[in-house]
């Protein structure tokens, strides 16, 4: 422990030493730096890992340490040692809660029977007709995962807690994001001062969370890579959530909610606490989790349980939202699973690899561009499915230098369009990747007539129709998604923008008129119209139809004298 204490004031030494020392950053060696940050943090883990294996501390001081000598290896270079400390540090996640893990349970399994929520393949599939794929499952019938008691149990406690954190002056929640109307509590911490809970929770895991999850998506994998993994499930979190519309609209929102997202883990539960209005005139109104991928076709976005008790689960890598909660309040449990390691030696656990990608993610935007784009192709690697990691890495590849002529710059451009088109194929519902795509072919198209490469783009009609097509569906998608409140964020009027300038490039004048006059009307929908972006946007719009309609004017002209 002596040593563990002199390691924490070496790194702390070492964090002052380089804040005091900013004015002669050009003199200091970097890698240097580096190497004895990754030095101290190597000897600090090994002794947090003694210290948890000796039973004097908790593994949140491990996990920490790990992620700080995982993105310090990233900023090396280092990127091999640096899988080998994610995995350390996603083994941390798996043992982290002290719930119930998947084992051998004296009882009976008790699986609830499930539906699957489908969505389709792509827009273009006919709605009967078209392909379909799973989403995530709703258990139905008698049998739920939470009984009522169960839920009685579980909401007097988070009430307590509330109340007591509310009267010492104390914020609790671990999010990333706060938002007006949201509160939330560690299932971990009701648990520990609850052991009648503790006994129920572990019991409502092993006997039907767990079978549930093995059996649907066993049954669901194609391959072998897509089933549940070979070691235990187990709890990686769980959060009790309340959303409370009414506060959440006095401060001004539409209600209570979360953004688009993906979760931690492997798989996602999301366990109803309460009725919706439609089922109890008490009840809350709103709410539900919206689905990115129902926005494609015109099944509902927005999901809920079947009831109290009931729940909706789904893999973590699928982008979803907490739809607002209009009015009333609405609990939830959302249970994140992931697996510990299996006891097979040698074995390849898929596992690791959906963890590796979900946190090199992260540190990679933390990085300088050329280990950014490094950390991203190793995400890629490890879990191709994730259609997030392509999306980020074709984001990135095309932001760069557009006044670097070279070839490597050209294929740093061509290779970010083929990303994100990977993207849409793996999602084809994410709007933020069609809008990322349309632009890109926009600015591949600029570059290359500017680096005279244009011998090298597609012909104007496939580009043309390619660009097109990534962008209005960016713009029907996003439109989907701000009706739900659920919205990513894509500026509408950049992409009629993009549309009008590269048909008014093709001497389309009369297509580039039609989507140069929805710019003001997006900016207005939006509440931005006085944002000097967007007046700086209205000009350009302003001079590009006087140059379309003079355009279009001549082409008349020409017509006619024929």
């Amino acid at each position: 422990l002596r040593a563990k204490m002199d390691c924490e004031k070496r790194l702390a030494m070492e964090e002052a030493n380089g804040r005091n020392g900013m004015e002669g950053l050009q003199l200091r060696d970097e890698t240097a730096d580096l190497a004895r940050v990754a030095d101290t943090l190597e000897r600090s883990a090994e002794l947090e890992s003694a210290a948890v294996e000796l039973g004097v501390n908790g593994i949140q001081d491990l996990a920490i340490c790990l992620n700080a000598l995982a993105e310090t290896q990233c900023k090396r270079g280092h990127f091999e040692e640096a899988l080998d400390v994610i995995d350390q540090w996603a083994e941390c996640g798996s043992i982290r809660s002290a719930l119930a893990f998947e084992g051998i349970s004296d009882r009976l399994p008790s699986i609830p029977n499930y539906e699957w929520i489908q969505a389709q393949e792509n827009e273009d599939a006919n709605q009967i007709n078209g392909k379909k794929h799973n989403v995530a499952l709703r258990t139905v019938g008698e049998v739920r995962l939470f009984e009522p008691e169960d839920i009685a149990l579980l909401r007097r406690t988070a009430d307590k807690h509330f109340v007591d954190s509310a009267a010492a002056g104390i914020q609790t929640s671990r999010y990333t994001m706060q938002y007006e109307g949201n509160s939330e509590v560690h299932l971990d911490d009701l648990c520990a001062v609850d052991p009648i809970l503790k006994a129920r929770i572990d019991q409502i895991l092993q006997e039907k969370v767990y079978p549930l999850v093995r059996a649907a998506f066993y049954e669901e994998g194609g391959s072998e890579e897509d089933k549940p993994p070979l070691g235990p499930l187990c709890v990686y979190d769980s959060i009790f959530v309340r959303y409370n519309g009414d506060v959440a609209k006095a401060a001004g929102r539409i209600g209570a909610s979360q953004p688009l997202h993906q979760d931690g883990g492997i798989y996602s539960v999301n366990v109803a606490l309460n009725d919706h209005k439609d089922d109890d005139g008490n009840g809350f109104t709103g709410g539900g989790t919206f689905f990115e991928a129902l926005t494609v076709g015109d099944d509902g976005h927005i999901q809920r349980p079947k009831a109290p008790g009931h729940a909706i689960v789904h893999k973590t890598t699928q982008r979803h939202a907490g739809a607002p909660t209009t009015s009333g309040v609405r609990d939830i449990l959302v249970i994140f699973l992931t697996a510990r390691r299996p006891e097979i030696p040698g074995s390849d656990q898929n596992t690791w690899r959906i963890e590796r990608a979900m946190r090199l993610q992260p540190i990679a935007k933390e990085l300088p561009r050329d280990k950014l784009i490094h950390c991203l192709k190793l995400a890629k690697n490890n879990d191709p499915t994730n259609s997030e990691v392509p999306y980020w890495l074709g984001v990135h590849l095309i932001q760069g230098d557009m006044n670097d002529p070279s070839d490597k710059r050209w294929g740093e451009i061509c290779e970010g369009v083929e990303s994100l088109k990977l993207a849409t194929l793996l999602n084809p519902a994410d709007a933020r990747a069609h809008y990322h795509l349309g632009m890109g072919f926009s600015t591949r198209h600029k570059y290359a007539m500017r680096t005279k490469r244009a011998h090298l783009l597609p012909p104007a009609k496939e580009a043309a129709e390619s660009l097109i097509h990534a962008l209005e569906t960016a713009i029907r998608l996003e439109r989907k998604c701000d009706e739900a409140g659920c919205e990513n964020g894509i500026n509408l009027a950049a992409a009629f923008l993009a549309l009008g300038d590269f048909m008014a490039r093709l001497k389309n004048f009369e297509k580039a008129l039609a989507y140069l006059n929805q710019v003001e009307d997006s900016i207005s929908r939006a509440g931005d119209i006085d944002e000097n972006w967007a007046q700086a946007m209205l000009h350009e719009v302003s001079c590009m139809v006087h140059y379309c309609q003079k355009g279009s004017k001549e082409k008349m002209n020409e017509a006619s004298l024929v």
